[in-house]
């Protein structure tokens, strides 16, 4: 699945890319970073909405910086909803989603990042599964045009059988999985392993560093994710790549230096990063 059904500026949007997250940035303000972002050629976006959702930024201030920049958004990543939540709690989860889903039409994005919820691996039952497959089908038919990601990140979704049982009871071509290998093997989870299982519904991948439990910048650390992503090639994985910095150094460095290891290495694996 390619992070757009159709084309934006005649360039080809079926071959995989690389992105840059603004996640490393949060505490930073946006449109400076973005400014920067484009002097740094790192012009292809994945957008976290922490700024508009919680600080203020408004959809229209943005939208003009990545105009004027040469910029494009290609997906945003939101803010936590739970789809465990039962009504009337997942009211608010469907109101935030709604507003994040405006937000991504105002910027040109077919693609929106969300999370399962914070359920515990041990909590999770029989009744959760009906309630957060209900909830995502419901998600589905309400925003066809969108493809939702759904990151591993907490609890339940740290246990990849648990991301499967859920897309794979789902079943619908816009739901998919925001497959972070680096998040699983925190976790104490193979991502190789993981990515057998998920395979069929990866969307996209998300790419950083591991070093000693900490994350790090992509290819530092503990973790060599190059046979990950040569397996993904011979899975002819369609969808894209988004470069994350979540280090204690300084974040606009270490996610350029990031961003260009990420494309030599895609292009080395046999995926295309244009």
């Amino acid at each position: 699945m390619s992070t757009r059904a159709s084309t934006q500026g005649g360039t080809d949007v079926t071959a995989p890319r690389v992105l840059t997250s603004t996640t490393s940035h949060k505490r930073e303000p946006l449109l400076p970073t973005l400014e920067i972002f484009s002097r740094l050629d790192l012009r292809d976006l994945d957008l976290n909405l922490h700024h508009i959702l919680e600080e203020g930024v408004t959809v229209e201030s943005v939208a003009g910086v990545v105009a004027d920049r040469g910029l494009r958004v290609w997906v945003v990543s939101g803010g936590w909803c739970d789809f465990f939540h039962r009504a009337p709690r997942s009211d608010e989860t469907d109101r935030s989603v709604a507003r994040q889903v405006d937000i991504a039409r105002q910027l040109g994005a077919a693609q929106l990042r969300l999370f399962f919820g914070r359920l515990k691996y041990e909590d999770y039952s029989p009744s959760d599964l009906e309630t957060v497959c209900g909830n995502l089908r419901r998600l589905s038919d309400r925003h066809p045009e969108v493809a939702f990601m759904f990151e591993n990140h907490d609890g339940a979704s740290l246990h990849p059988e648990v991301c499967r049982g859920i897309l794979e009871r789902v079943d619908r071509p816009n739901v998919r999985m925001n497959f972070d290998p680096i998040n699983f093997e925190r976790a104490g989870v193979n991502g190789m392993s993981a990515l057998e299982l998920l395979h069929p519904f990866v969307g996209h991948v998300h790419l950083k560093g591991l070093d000693r439990g900490e994350f790090c910048e992509f290819g530092v650390g503990d973790v060599d994710l190059t046979p990950l992503l040569r397996s993904l090639a011979a899975q002819e994985y369609r969808g894209s790549f988004t470069v994350e910095y979540e280090g204690p150094y300084d974040g606009t460095v270490r996610l350029y230096q990031s961003v260009q290891r990420a494309r030599a290495v895609v292009r080395s694996s046999g995926l295309s990063d244009t």
